[in-house]
């Protein structure tokens, strides 16, 4: 039987997701660059009906912080080939909390043409095995709520809490390559230095400037799948393919 979360750490995970209001301090950069790709992220697999789950994977007293990132690749091979969720997208940022921890958010959805099947992972099943490759049987998993606000809720929650030297952040990673297929951040880099660019001319001239939902609606759009205009060309989001490009 997988031992509770707790049993090791303060407290398990507050779920943001059930309500209340996140406190909101002042972030710093590499915190608001870490919203916007988990936020992003979120969306994208909403979106594109991916199943999401919440995940957090410990280290024990004496145990390899330092391979945490290796063994959750194992663990993700393991899940892709004995519990057949194949094509498993992931997010994680690790923290020196405790003796080391992964919080982590995997996603899958049912390939095309197969029937419906729920993605989840019993705790039993996932402490068993990450026992076998980390020495740790303290886990903790969540199915994630799709929507605006348990998104944003969440993406805050999430970088708040252990994006932040006193959580000991390590580091963030993701699947990129299989998941959108681009370096998310230089392009968002490029479409927000493209509106701020041009806000200013509108500034100068007195004209009425772009709004920042703009940015952000266009941006959605496009991991949506959507075709959006940009730099003079039709870029378009297609799973399994990456961005596409094509001239109008």
């Amino acid at each position: 039987m997988a031992e509770a979360y707790s049993s090791r750490f303060e407290s398990a995970p507050q779920d943001p997701q059930s309500g209340g209001r996140p406190v909101r301090p002042e972030w710093s950069r590499k915190q608001k660059r870490g919203y916007q790709r988990v936020r992003s992220l979120l969306w994208f697999w909403e979106a594109h009906q991916f199943q999401v789950l919440w995940v957090t994977l410990s280290t024990a007293e004496g145990g390899q912080a330092d391979k945490l990132t290796y063994h959750h690749k194992q663990l993700r091979q393991r899940i892709e080939r004995q519990l057949g969720f194949r094509g498993l997208e992931y997010y994680q940022v690790r923290t020196e909390e405790g003796h080391g921890v992964l919080h982590i958010f995997w996603a899958w959805r049912v390939p095309d043409g197969e029937r419906p099947r729920r993605f989840w992972i019993s705790q039993e099943w996932l402490s068993a095995q990450w026992q076998g490759l980390h020495g740790a049987p303290v886990v903790w998993i969540k199915a994630y709520q799709p929507g605006h606000r348990s998104r944003n809720r969440l993406s805050r929650y999430v970088i708040s809490q252990y994006v932040q030297d006193q959580s000991g952040y390590v580091n963030m990673c993701w699947s990129w390559k299989r998941s959108l297929g681009f370096p998310m951040s230089a392009l968002w880099e490029d479409m927000r230095n493209q509106w701020s660019s041009r806000n200013a001319f509108r500034r100068i001239r007195g004209e009425i400037e772009i709004p920042r939902v703009v940015l952000f609606k266009t941006w959605e759009d496009l991991l949506a799948g959507h075709a959006i205009w940009f730099d003079g060309f039709i870029l378009q989001l297609v799973l399994g393919k990456g961005l596409t490009f094509s001239k109008p």
